[in-house]
């Protein structure tokens, strides 16, 4: 009963982990997203767009810092 009391615990835990975890791809793949929809709202001149947009690109390479070389 207590083993798999603990079990069960541990493997929520690192699930839960898991799901709030940044790796290499993840990384990669939400950047080529933000930086093609930047593209297009300097294409069409949306400023508040492109604001917005370089502030996610910021704080995506800053959590994506140990996982990314530039």
């Amino acid at each position: 009963m207590m083993f798999t009391r603990i079990l069960l615990t541990l493997s929520v835990a690192l699930i839960s982990v898991n799901s709030f975890a940044y790796d290499a791809h993840s990384c990669k793949i939400k950047r080529e997203k933000l930086v093609q929809q930047l593209h297009y709202a300097k294409q069409y001149n949306n400023t508040q767009r492109i604001k917005g947009l370089e502030r996610a690109l910021a704080r995506l390479d800053q959590k994506c810092a140990v996982y990314v070389a530039k």
